[in-house]
């Protein structure tokens, strides 16, 4: 009794030690945003970045999911007022910090998890994309493209499977990206052109603001108000009605055909988890009848500027219409050329950034083998989501099949596949989703849940004689 008495008191004297180490780990942080914020305020870029670095390497450490989320929405972000006088680019600053945050992650016992065969599609699309600089017409375009992709694109899609190990971690990501995506949706400004209903503040992108409200959107909706523990989730649904409001008027058509589809599933899937089918069903009905009678008075000036005859019109005027001749010179490149023109190819052809089609893009640039490369990782992500620990029915599994369903359907319209970090964050996320959960220390290791158990080790099953 002695020893187990001592026992227990060295674990209380442990726990209160680290819990005394977060706080005192926390002040340091608060201090350093406050050295910060005075280097900002007198304009001293040096003690901006003296302080920035302090708080990115300590939140690498406490709280990489914050760094994960603002990263993803950085974007957003950096073009806002109250940001501008930040002396460094935030995707710039964020990205170092997650690289910390792997790296920190990453030298911890048992840090870097097994491979799943799908991230191996990925390598080998980033090396084509690397070797595509050899060949390319336009060398320099080709490099510059290469470099973005290798560090600020991949640092999205690697990010998942170090840093989301447990449902926890999920969490926690999923509740900062939708508090940055809150910030971003409740900030929004009036567009300057006709065809910008709505765009984030400083910027003049609808497209981004719609994809940033529609990631917080899924987090709440098909994640945290699914998440059992807590009999407050359905108040998650409050947040998730707001940026569904945000991605409508916003007007982004492809964005808000992917949410569509991206909610529809998350509905269905919500419906057949549950033992109690009358609320998801009763919130469906709601969430449908609404749009259907008041979609218009939401939409704003979205409704007759983006949707009103536009979105199913086959009329050739609409700004869909007029993206037609990049997808068809993207095809026309592709089939011409079936091993590639090499990375920018597209561009240097066309004098076009990119033709507004992941798929014709890759054609286009890598060939027939990037283009097998990118769908087949698209569809190997897509199965992942199936293959969580809790099954295709469970949170985790809504989200990220959820969230890969907005990007993808925004991918086949607009973006470009080598910088839509939104995109290789979701497919990164769908192949972290099979190993969250999975044991005590790493995914695919230490002991099975209950339900996957033999029966033979299931705890009540009577010790051999």
């Amino acid at each position: 009794m002695a020893a187990r008495a001592t026992i227990s008191l060295g674990r209380q004297a442990r726990a209160h030690l680290a819990a005394d180490r977060r706080v005192m780990a926390w002040i340091i942080v608060a201090a350093a945003a406050g050295v910060a914020g005075i280097g900002q305020a007198g304009g001293s870029k040096a003690v901006f970045l003296a302080g920035a670095l302090v708080v990115g390497g300590m939140v690498a450490v406490l709280a990489p999911q914050l760094l994960l989320a603002l990263y993803l929405v950085a974007g957003g972000l950096k073009s806002a007022p109250y940001l501008s006088g930040i002396p460094v680019d935030l995707t710039l600053l964020t990205a170092g910090c997650v690289i910390l945050a792997v790296l920190a992650r990453a030298l911890k016992p048992d840090g870097i998890p097994p491979f799943q065969p799908a991230t191996f599609l990925a390598i080998g699309l980033a090396a084509l994309v690397v070797l595509g600089v050899l060949w390319s017409p336009a060398p320099d375009l080709a490099l510059d493209k290469a470099l973005r992709f290798e560090t600020f694109t991949m640092v999205a899609f690697f990010a998942p499977l170090v840093l989301l190990r447990t449902p926890a971690e999920l969490k926690r990501l999923a509740i900062f990206v939708v508090l940055f995506s809150l910030l971003i949706a409740l900030t929004a400004v009036p567009g300057k052109a006709p065809n910008q209903p709505l765009t984030i503040a400083g910027g003049e992108s609808e497209i981004e603001l719609a994809l940033y409200a529609s990631a917080g959107l899924v987090a709440a909706a098909g994640y945290l108000a699914l998440t059992r523990g807590s009999r407050w989730r359905i108040l998650w649904l409050i947040p998730a009605a707001v940026l569904a409001k945000t991605v409508l008027a916003a007007g982004s058509r492809g964005v808000l055909l992917g949410v569509a589809a991206a909610l529809l599933l998350i509905g269905i899937q919500a419906i057949a988890r549950t033992r109690a089918k009358g609320a998801p069903i009763v919130v469906m009905v709601v969430a449908i009848a609404t749009v259907g009678l008041f979609g218009g008075q939401i939409a704003g000036p979205a409704a007759v500027q983006k949707y009103q005859g536009l979105l199913f019109s086959s009329d050739t005027s609409t700004d869909l219409g007029k993206r037609n001749y990049l997808l068809d010179e993207g095809v026309a490149l592709a089939l011409a050329h079936p091993m590639g023109l090499g990375t920018s190819g597209y561009e240097a052809k066309t004098h076009e950034a990119y033709p507004h089609n992941a798929f014709a893009e890759v054609a286009a640039e890598q060939g027939i083998i990037g283009l097998g490369l990118l769908a087949g990782l698209i569809g190997a992500s897509l199965w992942a989501t199936r293959k969580a620990r809790d099954g295709p029915l469970s949170p985790e599994s809504i989200f990220a099949g959820g969230l890969l369903l907005v990007v993808v359907a925004d991918a086949m319209v607009s973006q470009t596949f080598t910088q839509f970090r939104e995109l290789w964050f979701a497919m990164g996320l769908a192949i972290a989703v099979r190993g969250i959960g999975w044991g005590d220390k790493a995914p695919g290791r230490g002991r099975l849940p209950l339900s996957r158990m033999p029966r033979s080790a299931s705890p009540r099953a009577p010790a051999a004689i």
